[in-house]
């Protein structure tokens, strides 16, 4: 393991996150000092410029600017970037950025400690080196249950396999998850968000506060928009304007 010393700025809109990341350095990789840390991708570029890190541990999916908006935002451009994220679907274009590794949540201490390690073997070297072969391994080895998918809360991440959703309600920014286990998440991102990230086949959204699995309806009671009666005995709302899209479905 390299010992050069490397300054790193941390970027997250989650403040769990990036206290979580700050220990897990402080811990693990003794030879990176956090220079800078913040949720606000605007900040983040003025303390990129300004303070111009070895290292960019940023996240992809926030709110008013992504991570790859904000790399093109920047002027310092010569940092080395570890993604940091929840979603395996940006890796293709994280590899195209030249990042140095993306690091799924909850991350790994040992997967950490070798993306710290190629950092310095990059500035100690002044290489180029491809790692994508190795990430797209690591990402295939995450990735090996399929039909799970990773739901951001507010302790981490909880995974589940899709096909246990029976709906999902709009809580104002956060999204209660009904399972059939009878368990309830909070997670913490809007209703838009499990709408794209789970299958329109098999889930449809009914209401602008409701995503139902269709699995899962036990019976539709006739209305001028109409009620569904899910398998936990729930009952969700059919909208006048999502009715046709609803019954087409089935």
């Amino acid at each position: 393991m390299s010992n050069i010393k490397l300054t790193a700025i941390l970027v997250d809109d989650e403040p769990m996150a990036l206290n979580s990341m700050e220990r897990m350095l402080d811990k693990n990789c003794t030879n990176v000092s956090v220079i800078g840390k913040t949720k606000s991708p605007e900040e983040a570029i003025q303390l990129i410029n300004n303070l111009k890190p070895d290292i960019l541990f940023l996240d992809i999916a926030m709110p008013r600017m992504d991570g790859f908006t904000l790399l093109n935002s920047i002027t310092y451009k010569k940092s080395q970037i570890i993604f940091t994220t929840a979603y395996d679907e940006y890796a293709l274009q994280a590899f195209k950025t030249s990042a140095v590794d993306y690091l799924l949540k909850p991350i790994d201490s040992n997967e950490l400690k070798q993306a710290v390690h190629k950092v310095g073997e990059q500035l100690q070297s002044d290489s180029t080196q491809n790692y994508i072969a190795d990430l797209f391994e690591r990402l295939h080895k995450k990735n090996k249950n399929i039909g799970s998918i990773g739901l951001p809360t507010m302790e981490g991440l909880d995974f589940i396999k899709t096909e246990d959703i029976i709906y999902c309600h709009s809580d104002g920014n956060y999204t209660e998850i009904y399972l059939k286990d009878k368990q309830k998440l909070l997670v913490t991102r809007k209703l838009k968000f499990m709408e794209e990230k789970l299958e329109a086949t098999q889930f449809v959204r009914v209401h602008n506060s409701y995503v139902i699995n269709l699995n899962f309806v036990k019976k539709y009671i006739k209305g001028r928009g109409g009620t569904l009666i899910m398998s936990n005995g729930a009952n969700v709302p059919v909208s006048v304007r999502k009715k046709n899209d609803f019954l087409d479905s089935l």
